[in-house]
């Protein structure tokens, strides 16, 4: 019986619904706030920027506090997606928060919309991930930049719920994956020693793999 549960919860990571994905999302929002505090401090107001993969809205919510810019969300649960609208009527309303129903491996948004794009631990859940670096790279404006915030393989291997449906990366694999797929490296932050980071990526200034400044603390580009 445990198993099973522990089964559900997990796949609901990917797509959280139903009271799976209430939990799946309450358990991220407690562990992650780390790595929220690193978007927060990556954003400025004045960005357009996608959230891909809100869940159930906590990050959106919190930049709306803290920088206001105009926020744009995709999420692949319709569930997801008609729990954060119903509690987001009034930004939508005036037009500072836009969500929808898409997948990032292919979107209906313009070439050159966002300033920044950011995911939190989203990664291990795309089944074409060459596609969905693509995209990024499409509706990035020129000088835009790609937060790709991740938990390595080797922390999420010792979490038991990670065995259903996760795809897990070692950071290295995650920046060689960055690099293949056309996108340049521009700072690797280290939220949490051999745990957590925050990969941002761009099509303007780049670093080599070698000169990748993990060690650094969280910091704003």
């Amino acid at each position: 019986m445990f198993n099973k549960f522990i089964r559900y919860v997990g796949k609901n990571f990917g797509n959280p619904n139903g009271i799976g994905g209430k939990i799946s999302t309450k358990i991220m929002n407690v562990i992650n706030q780390k790595q929220y505090k690193t978007v927060l401090e990556n954003i400025e107001s004045k960005d357009t920027v996608l959230d891909i993969g809100f869940g159930n809205g906590y990050l959106i919510e919190k930049l709306f506090k803290n920088k206001n810019p105009i926020i744009y969300g995709i999420e692949i649960s319709k569930d997801m997606l008609e729990k954060v609208k119903e509690r987001n009527v009034g930004k939508i309303g005036n037009g500072s928060l836009k969500l929808s129903l898409e997948d990032i491996s292919k979107t209906s948004f313009r070439s050159d919309t966002f300033d920044k794009v950011y995911t939190v631990n989203t990664v291990y859940f795309w089944k074409e991930p060459d596609k969905c670096f693509t995209e990024i790279k499409r509706i990035l404006k020129q000088n835009g930049v790609f937060l790709n915030v991740i938990y390595t393989k080797e922390y999420l291997d010792k979490i038991v719920y990670t065995k259903y449906g996760f795809n897990k990366f070692s950071l290295e694999e995650l920046e060689q994956l960055t690099v293949e797929n056309g996108m340049n490296l521009i700072k690797t932050i280290e939220i949490q020693k051999n745990k957590s980071y925050c990969i941002i990526s761009g099509m303007g200034r780049s670093i080599s793999l070698e000169s990748s400044n993990r060690p650094f603390a969280a910091s704003p580009i």
